[in-house]
């Protein structure tokens, strides 16, 4: 070859016979050498100058070119070549064919470089036997120069190759530079060319390779071709799809099931049946990589989500359980399950009584640990391991009391599929974050799990299990990417499926290089030892096979449905047809004529639309053109398609001015009608992609061969358009010929004549110089003055009206026309002035085809007149989204127009209908006063809480900008008691006009400011789309109340609390917050009843909710008391006891709380109660200790605040008029706060 490629490892920024570590392998192509085989390779590097010879062959192939491990060589050898006349060298020589290993071999020498001067390039080249170019020859070789008298004195540089028919040679351009090639470095050494005389040395080890990939480039290779499989496309993050699909495939009775389901009238696109069964038959007989956009959109997902990664565990039960419902009622129901599923017993076994409480459960796959497990026997092991509930932690056994008892799991069976998770991704508590868990964890080839199963299993078969797949995740938490290593029969032979490659293996690849940990490290004698180097490409889930049942699910093949058979050969005549259409395209040129009929009936600028904007009923000649037609041949096409004579017409060609406008040029005669198509394209219309014509007929008296020649010099052809200002209607009249040296007012009988018009009529001209600039022009002056030329276009209309629309006002209406479609806004609930939907009609969508000029108010009247509303002030207008919801009203003002109505087109690109004019969409809403009223008022977000906290509504009331808080409140009072009435609750009748009572408040930060008298301004209050007023309904309780409200006889002393939410500490607060009565002398079960009926909570959240009291103002935990429950302070981290996937936390009952029966409650609950407690004991002080009065049903909370109130001395008090606050810990928010670490650090990105 001529042009030499460098080797992967070229010595060019190297020292003097040092070599850089290689790339090996022995399945795909491999990483870096391990940190031992590069010592190896350093340390024989440096022997060169400790007396090794180049012409000592095997020692110095041992040291420079050694057989890494896990290869075997197919034989070694070397080649000396002696230069003598080195100087008379050509540019190029090769040297005498060798043998090494069975193959011929040559060496290429340039002498001074190749591209690359003032160097030596030496490459090896091998000589195929055969004449086929399907060959290849791997081997790791080295060349050295010496000098021709002392051996010991040389350079060299080693690298491997796959030599093959286009990469035949390989090495280095810049084996040395010529300069250190002729002067020794040192002072004391010998050059290496000296007297034009040096030895180059060639030492060759040719490589087995049993796989047929070894160091591939994978140009052109074909999957399908080398190991019979084919691989799925990339979508951008789909990586852990492809593997899973991949390894469900070669699970043959999965795929045979889903073969069997019933999907003949399914759509592919919403049917994941369908898609799954198309990706199944493509991987089958396609030879192409198969595509799975089908697939992902059949879930719903769009583009955006195909770049987002998702986790293999996840997307495999949401594809399963959609597949069972899919199969439900057909020949394969219960497949999955059959293959899938296996059941697990979670147990707690007393020691002392007979007395066990367990559960059964199915699953599909099982998570295991990975952190502390060594191998895949120790994860399973660990899963099951007992854990002993003793001493504070013993089990309340129903019937025996507390007992000391054996909590675990144990199987009841495994499914014939066994699909494992590792769990390499977990929850850091110290760090807070996700990590990924890269330690080291083997797993066998075989496992047998009977010691796992429980005593009552079915042991008739031995529980033995085989691995058919690994699922491999290479990366970190941040980004990674997935790849499946397979068995895809039941031979030992294994593949990586890479997305859209296909790779045979190794089985000690599998085996061995997926385990995770740390890369091996060696460190050879006197040097220095290198840090350990993480392996961050392992395995992340493993599917075993059961062997007694191995040739049932590795069965033989179903056959494919016929209608997914018949659907594919469309498919592919679809593509077919597109590609023929392709190649259509490629060898055809659009064209595109306009002819007096269309210039006649257009209505806007230039001759005529060549786009969208063309009416359909004033359709262009368009056809698709070979694009090496003759243009003679083209003009007899055109004229027996517009049924007419080659003869009576001529073409011109149309150009596109700087303007903006498209005029006609020049005439297509003489030599241009035997140009092609594609020349008059490229030569007259460089700039386009379609050939734009106009026709010009022949006019009556016009000599006979006028249009076989080109226009006379300085005469221009001119068109007139004549504008019917009365029907406000613009029509081409025809074409002129005009003289340079002609004036305007010559051609205005001519004009009268085209328009019908008397002779006498005046008539005022106008050029249409481009879409915004319409002038009118002075007919005194020449047309070459007036810088007309050909293809200029003359306006004209009579000057009988002088209030008439004129030319320029016309075309402004046409440049700013749209076609607006008006359309009711939904209704809504929260809106004070809407006309309810009884008092409408029924809805309308009238369209306004108008300029974007026209005014508010008449876009206004004009909807009036078409919906039926007297007052066209009581129309409100709303911009529609590109999404189709409605966007903030449009302002009404003096300059408003019905352009402020439409969308921006920075987000919408409106389509043209019928008529060629943008279309859009207004929302209007009727009003029951009008807009200007509206309009001097503001919006204000209200929060209105009900009977309890559950029942919370958001509400928008309008108010006047200035005024104070009554008008708020008052407005408020009225929208409540509409929104009551219509759920048919208190109040009933219409007797009062305000049968209930509200309490309003502000609220910032989640925290109550202050409570609204009505005397505040209300500039002050609830910016708009901020809910900080709210409004409770005050309830009266039997018993008391829980506002300020108490209808006994005999009052009881009562203070309001401030009770609000929070988690972890009180400065991240949430929810809406409440004032809340409390009592003297009342005990603590009792306002913790009341309580809870103000919460409108379930048992399940009042468990994990913690409760604590404080003095007004305090912001520090430490400075409040523990009620009840789990609650730290804000400097501890233990808020909540440490949970994994199978405990939950729980708290402490209230006194007064029905007591829950533990044997009802969960294992993993029980077994965490005495953490609970100890994790509550985290905030105890002065304040609250573990035996505080908070522990005793008779506590009394008004004592405990006066207490705690007292000990506040010289504190500023805030406005509101509280005695202390009561805080609750959401407990439950921590467990949902891991929960979504986790989900999130299992979607890899990729």
């Amino acid at each position: 070859m001529d042009i030499k490629r460098e080797g992967g490892n070229e010595q060019l920024n190297q020292p003097l016979g040092e070599t850089q570590p290689q790339r090996s392998g022995s399945g795909t192509p491999q990483g870096p050498m391990s940190p031992k085989e590069a010592d190896e390779a350093q340390t024989a590097a440096t022997r060169q100058y400790s007396g090794l010879s180049t012409l000592e062959d095997e020692d110095f192939i041992k040291t420079n070119v050694p057989l890494p491990p896990r290869m075997d060589e197919v034989g070694h050898g070397s080649f000396h070549w002696e230069i003598d006349n080195w100087t008379q060298l050509p540019d190029r020589v090769i040297s005498k064919t060798f043998t090494v290993a069975g193959h011929d071999w040559d060496i290429l020498l340039f002498p001074r470089g190749n591209q690359a001067s003032e160097t030596v390039s030496l490459y090896i080249e091998h000589k195929p036997k055969e004449s086929t170019d399907d060959w290849h020859v791997c081997a790791m070789f080295g060349l050295a120069m010496s000098n021709a008298d002392d051996a010991t004195v040389f350079k060299h540089s080693m690298s491997h190759h796959r030599f093959t028919s286009e990469e035949a040679d390989w090495g280095f351009t810049r084996f040395a530079e010529l300069r250190h090639v002729m002067t020794p470095t040192d002072a004391d050494a010998r050059a290496l060319l000296e007297g034009g005389r040096v030895r180059i040395s060639a030492y060759l080890r040719v490589i087995k390779d049993p796989l047929g990939v070894l160091w591939h480039n994978f140009h052109n290779y074909s999957s399908r071709k080398h190991t019979g499989y084919v691989g799925l496309r990339n979508q951008g993050a789909t990586c852990y799809m492809n593997s899973l699909l991949q390894s469900l495939y070669f699970t043959n009775e999965f795929r045979n099931a889903v073969y069997q389901i019933p999907t003949e009238n399914d759509d592919p696109k919403k049917s994941v049946a369908l898609a799954l069964q198309r990706v199944f038959y493509n991987l089958q007989v396609s030879d192409e990589p198969v595509d799975t956009t089908e697939l992902t959109k059949s879930f719903g997902w769009d583009s955006l989500e195909s770049f987002m990664q998702h986790d293999v565990q996840e997307f495999n039960r949401v594809l399963q359980d959609n597949l069972e419902t899919k199969m439900k009622g057909t020949v394969v129901d219960g497949a999955v399950a059959r293959l899938f599923e296996g059941k697990m017993k979670s147990y707690i076994r007393c020691v002392d009584v007979e007395y066990e409480s367990s559960r059964v459960e199915n699953y599909y796959d099982i998570s295991l640990n990975v952190k502390g497990c060594a191998t895949l026997r120790d994860s399973f092991a660990n899963y099951c391991e007992v854990e002993t509930l003793e001493g504070e932690n013993r089990y309340q056994a129903e019937g025996f009391g507390l007992q000391d008892a054996r909590k675990g799991v144990i199987f009841e069976s495994f499914p014939p599929v066994l699909q494992l998770q590792l769990k390499r991704f977990e929850y850091d508590f110290q760090r807070d974050a996700m990590v990924k868990i890269n330690d080291r964890h083997e797993f066998p080839p075989q496992i047998d799990l009977g010691e796992f199963l429980s005593e009552d299993a079915d042991r008739s078969q031995p529980w033995t299990y085989r691995l058919h797949g690994v699922l491999v995740h290479s990366g970190d938490l941040h980004g990674g990417h997935y790849f499946g290593l397979l068995r895809p029969t039941a031979d030992d032979r294994w593949f990586r499926f890479d997305d859209d490659r296909v790779v045979p293996v190794t089985r000690d690849e599998v085996f061995e290089e997926y385990y995770g940990g740390e890369f091996p490290q060696a460190t050879a004698l006197g040097t220095r030892a290198r840090p350990n180097s993480k392996r961050f490409t392992n395995a992340y889930m493993l599917v075993y096979i059961r062997e007694a049942l191995s040739a049932q699910v590795l069965g033989g093949d179903a056959p494919v449905p016929e209608h997914l058979l018949r659907r594919v050969a469309e498919d592919r005549a679809e593509e077919e047809r597109r590609r023929r259409e392709k190649e259509e395209l490629a060898n055809t040129v659009p064209v595109k004529v306009v002819g007096d009929a269309q210039f006649a009936q257009h209505q806007a600028f230039d001759l005529s639309y060549f786009d969208q904007r063309q009416p359909a009923a004033n359709a262009l000649f368009s056809e698709r053109m070979p694009r090496d037609m003759l243009l003679r041949a083209f003009v007899e096409h055109y004229a027996q398609r517009t049924g007419q004579t080659p003869g009576s017409f001529r073409l011109w060609t149309m150009v596109g001015r700087v303007n903006k406008t498209v005029r006609c040029e020049a005439p297509l005669v003489g030599a241009a009608m035997d140009l092609t198509l594609a020349q008059v394209l490229e030569n007259r219309m460089p700039r386009w992609t379609e050939m734009r014509l106009y026709c010009e007929s022949r006019a009556d008296g016009a000599p006979a061969d006028f249009l076989e020649q080109k226009p006379p010099a300085r005469t221009s052809m001119v068109h007139a358009k004549f504008f019917d200002a009365e029907r406000r209607q613009m029509r081409g009249v025809g074409s002129l010929y005009v003289t340079a040296d002609q004036h305007v007012r010559d051609i205005i009988p001519a004009l009268r004549r085209l328009a019908g018009l008397a002779d006498t009529t005046p008539v005022v001209l106008f050029e249409e110089v481009k879409p915004s600039l319409i002038e009118e022009m002075d007919v005194s002056q020449t047309f070459q003055n007036a810088e007309i030329q050909s293809g200029d276009i003359i306006c004209f209309q009579a000057a009988t009206d002088a209030a008439a629309m004129r030319v320029p006002e016309f075309f402004d209406d046409v440049q700013h026309r749209v076609s607006v479609r008006f359309v009711p806004r939904p209704a809504r609930s929260d809106d004070d002035y809407a006309a309810s939907e009884a008092s409408s009609p029924t809805p309308e969508a009238p369209v306004l085809a108008a300029s974007t000029k026209l005014a508010y108010d008449q876009v206004a009247q004009w909807l009036a007149d078409q919906v039926g509303v007297r007052d066209p002030l009581k129309l409100r207008f709303y911009t529609v989204s590109p999404t189709g919801q409605p966007r903030q009203p449009v302002r009404r003002t003096a300059t408003t127009t019905l352009a402020e109505m439409l969308p921006s087109a920075m987000f919408m690109q409106p389509a043209l209908n019928g008529d060629g004019l943008p279309e859009y969409t207004v929302m209007y809403e009727r009003l029951e006063v009008d807009i200007v009223q509206i309009e001097s008022m503001r919006p204000v977000r209200v929060a209105f809480v009900g009977r309890n906290m559950r029942e919370e509504h958001q509400l928008e009331v309008l108010v006047p900008k200035v005024g104070a808080a009554q008008a708020l409140m008052e407005a408020t009072y009225a929208k409540i008691e509409q929104h009551l009435r219509s759920q048919q609750r208190e109040p009933s009748g219409d007797a009062a006009p305000k049968p209930f009572s509200l309490r309003f408040y502000v609220v910032g930060y989640h925290r109550i400011a202050h409570v609204l008298t009505g005397e505040e301004r209300l500039a002050e209050l609830g910016s708009p789309g901020v809910s900080d007023v709210v409004a409770e309904l005050c309830v009266a309780e039997d018993g008391g109340s829980d506002s300020a409200m108490d209808t006994s006889d005999e009052p009881r002393a009562s203070r309001n609390v401030e009770v609000m939410h929070f988690y972890r500490d009180l400065a991240h607060a949430h929810s809406v917050p409440f004032l809340f009565a409390i009592y003297a002398d009342e005990p603590w079960s009792e306002t913790w009843v009341r309580l809870q009926r103000k919460l409108g909570m379930g048992e399940k959240e009042l468990k994990n909710l913690g409760v604590v009291c404080g003095p007004v103002g305090a912001l520090d935990l430490r400075r409040c008391r523990v009620v009840q429950g789990t609650v730290a302070t804000g400097t501890e981290r233990n808020d909540s006891p440490a949970m994994d996937q199978n405990t939950t936390p729980t708290a402490t009952p209230p006194p007064s709380a029905p007591a829950v029966p533990q044997q009802q409650q969960s294992a993993a609950m029980e077994a965490d109660s005495a953490d609970v407690s100890r994790a509550a004991s985290a905030v105890s002080s002065d304040n609250n200790s573990p035996d505080s009065a908070a522990e005793n049903g008779n506590m009394c909370l008004w004592d405990v605040l006066q207490q705690l109130d007292a000990r506040e001395e010289a504190e500023q008090k805030p406005q509101l008029d509280v005695v202390g606050f009561i805080g609750l810990h959401h407990v439950d928010r921590v467990s949902r706060h891991r929960n979504l670490h986790h989900e999130r650090a299992i979607r890899i990105l990729n």
